[in-house]
């Protein structure tokens, strides 16, 4: 059984290739799903709104990705709150990379062996 901070990881791996079928592979399936990141129109509920909110993301011409620093993680059966504090990068298509402060958290499940997103919050702290 994996741990319910990989659910971070995984995700983070999916933005960095820009895997729109990775990324949406991160949420618990049918409907009751939701994503908000940091900007204010980044906000979706719904598996047909969660996928067309990161194709857009993933057509920008920069990928994201981050590396958590520290995790909290509040268990509760196939259940678990995860809040991580990471070290974001932004990886422009011109290449180099830009570092920024980034924050992931949500509701993870544990379904056939794999945590996954039924809600998931990013947002860049100031």
């Amino acid at each position: 059984m994996t741990d319910p901070s990989d659910a971070v990881r995984e995700l983070s791996a999916a933005f960095a290739a820009r895997d729109l079928g990775a990324a949406m592979a991160c949420f618990a399936n049918g409907d009751d799903i939701g994503y908000a990141g940091s900007e204010k129109t980044e906000t979706a509920t719904t598996r047909d709104a969660v996928t067309a909110l990161l194709g857009e993301v993933f057509r920008r011409p920069e990928a994201y990705a981050w590396t958590a620093t520290t995790t909290l993680v509040h268990r509760h059966g196939p259940h678990a709150y995860v809040h991580a504090e990471a070290d974001g990068e932004v990886r422009p298509d011109t290449g180099g990379t830009e570092p920024f402060p980034y924050r992931v958290s949500g509701l993870v499940e544990l379904l056939d062996g794999r945590w996954r997103w039924r809600h998931c919050q990013g947002s860049e702290p100031t």
